[in-house]
């Protein structure tokens, strides 16, 4: 007896195996947007540096904190993992079966006993045919780097939040000394008029009007500094501080940028991430319509073996083939879906389009109609308001103006002051909100 028809059993069954193999090409990956590239390396630059939270905070600071420490990205990372391990799984091939066949044996008569019984060891393989396994991995992979560029979108809107958030603070920063500087010069002001009703020069009322809006101002300037408070919460929630470590936050909301011709915006809005993060939704999407339609291919089942008959003390090979007859099931429903879903994020992809390309002429218009806001009231309203402040209130010593209108000057200064303060971080807002649409800086464009 011999065992060499079971070593070529073996032998072929390691053929067809290896030979089934297929190795997965890497995608291409997709570029980081500029402003995320941006921001982490200006962090590599400065990780020499402490990089601790201080008393007074600078934006790139707080961007640094939160890419760092920001609870949101660990769940894209962990995605990002899990997606490649799918990979993996996907380009696996089906394992082998090993089968074992006893016959003709414990019968009666001639069979009984194991006289006449035939041993079977057989190996069986699916070969997957119609592309199967590189397609099911190509979509694995696509899946894959589509996690990871939803990771880089993730910091781009944590930069972008960052940055409106620390925008706010620094607004609110403004907006409270500016109610200092009201509150002092109410003070000044009211013990002016205390100074004169003691001397006999004017009556209570006017000390008691005086008190009103001197109180008025506190409680405005309370408010302020509750929205202070706020505001700095909010901005430490980004890097997942549940408390604020910093005094304040030091930042220029004056500086307006030069905007680019809405022709270049428009023009870089095929390079916004949403717009790219939807185009690869697409080729995962043509991926699967190609991997449905090889699911329609039935696969083929081989298998190769030994058998040993006692009878006649001998053995022979056996093979087999099975395939699937595609009678009723020929995925024609995962191919329809698949053709609908790769439709469907095309028109996606259109109404994406179509809706930033609004939103883009809109952000334009505010920021222009802000812009000529502000230099209206730099050039023109406060100077014009200061000045009117500083006559009245020379006068009103002369007892040319009542109190009324001294308290009117010094309310309609520091009220469009407050405008200014509110036009600056409005633009500064919209600036913020259109470069997170483009993922890029509006200098670079």
């Amino acid at each position: 007896m011999t065992n060499k028809p079971l070593v070529i059993s073996c032998a072929l069954a390691m053929v067809f195996l290896t030979g089934c193999s297929v190795a997965h090409k890497a995608t291409r990956p997709m570029p980081t947007p500029s402003i995320v590239k941006e921001h982490v390396t200006k962090e590599e630059k400065t990780k020499s540096k402490n990089s601790a939270v201080t008393d007074t905070l600078l934006m790139l600071d707080a961007i640094s904190q939160a890419l760092k420490s920001n609870p949101e990205l660990q769940v894209f990372l962990t995605e990002i993992k899990a997606r490649e391990v799918r990979t993996l799984q996907e380009s696996l091939l089906p394992n082998p079966e090993l089968d074992f066949e006893l016959e003709n044996f414990a019968g009666s008569g001639p069979l009984g006993g194991f006289k006449s019984s035939e041993t079977t060891l057989a190996i069986g393989q699916l070969l997957e045919l119609g592309g199967k396994r590189a397609k099911r991995t190509k979509v694995a992979a696509l899946q894959s780097d589509l996690a990871l560029w939803r990771y880089e979108i993730k910091r781009l809107q944590i930069i972008t939040r960052v940055r409106s958030n620390f925008t706010h603070l620094l607004l609110a920063q403004r907006k409270l000394d500016l109610g200092r500087r009201l509150v002092g010069l109410s003070q000044i002001f009211k013990a002016n008029i205390d100074t004169l009703v003691q001397a006999g020069r004017l009556s209570r009322a006017e000390s008691a009007r005086a008190q009103v809006e001197l109180s008025n101002r506190k409680l405005t300037l309370q408010k302020n500094a509750r929205e202070l408070k706020n505001a700095q919460r909010k901005l430490a929630a980004t890097w997942g501080s549940g408390r604020v470590d910093f005094t304040a936050v030091k930042g220029d909301l004056g500086s307006i940028k030069t905007m680019p011709k809405a022709e270049i915006v428009q023009w870089s809005l095929e390079n916004s991430p949403v717009i790219i993060e939807q185009k690869a939704v697409i080729k995962m999407q043509k991926a699967k319509t190609e991997l449905a339609n090889a699911l329609a291919v039935p696969d083929l089942g081989i298998r190769v073996g030994y058998r040993r008959f006692n009878e006649i003390d001998d053995q022979a090979l056996v093979a087999g083939l099975s395939i699937p007859l595609t009678v009723f099931d020929r995925n024609q429903g995962g191919k329809q879906e698949a053709q609908l879903r790769e439709l469907q994020s095309e028109q996606h992809l259109f109404s994406l389009q179509n809706g930033i390309r609004t939103g883009i002429n809109n952000q334009l218009e505010t920021i222009r109609t802000i812009s000529e806001e502000i230099e209206t009231m730099k050039n023109i309203i406060i100077p014009e308001a200061q000045n009117a402040y500083d006559i009245i209130q020379q006068n009103y010593r002369l007892g040319k103006y009542a109190l009324i209108d001294v308290l009117d000057a010094q309310r309609q200064l520091f009220d469009v002051q407050g405008r200014y303060l509110d036009a600056l971080g409005e633009i500064k807002l919209e600036i913020i909100r259109l470069e997170g649409l483009l993922g890029q800086s509006l200098d670079s464009l």
